[in-house]
């Protein structure tokens, strides 16, 4: 049996609402430092072709460890390669991390539009701390963030390129 995995494409933003989100600097985070020690600069040499600017400051900030994208179409799959991008479909689209395999998906659906914001994460609904856990670990600053930008309700996946499940 040959298993044939999909390149994918990952793309964030570098900034929302005209703030950086540091989804570069949180992603890199989330690696092993075993892993990124020897390619770091590689990295940061093509970031500093594109006019990113990188922030050295925002390596004490907490990791972003997933994404929660849409899927309408189900092409996330475990074992996917994630091929993390900013300026997507643009000439400075950057590759700006070393490429890794999905490890796992979850379902999420996101109901924000009810006197109390509720998350639901392969069938279990979510505990306010367990919410922000995982506001945090999608790269938010908090909750409020969070639901600010999933004001609507919302399924889709969970993609995880770390071993943390909920």
């Amino acid at each position: 049996l040959i298993i044939k995995y999909k390149n994918m494409t990952l793309a964030f933003s570098t900034e929302i609402n005209k703030k950086p989100t540091y989804f570069v600097e949180k992603i890199w985070q989330s690696f092993p430092e075993e892993k990124t020690a020897d390619i770091f600069s590689y990295y940061l040499d093509g970031i500093d072709l594109v006019d990113y600017n990188f922030s050295c400051d925002a390596i004490d900030i907490r990791s972003k460890i997933h994404t929660i994208r849409e899927d309408k179409s189900k092409r996330w799959k475990v074992g996917n390669k994630i091929h993390f991008v900013i300026n997507n479909r643009t000439k400075k689209r950057l590759q700006f991390a070393p490429v890794v395999n999905v490890k796992s998906i979850q379902q999420i659906f996101i109901t924000p539009n009810s006197e109390i914001f509720r998350v639901n994460v392969d069938g279990k609904w979510l505990e306010d701390s367990e919410i922000e856990k995982l506001a945090l670990n999608d790269g938010f600053n908090n909750v409020e963030d969070f639901f600010d930008w999933f004001s609507e309700d919302f399924v889709g996946k969970i993609i995880h390129w770390t071993d943390s499940r909920y």
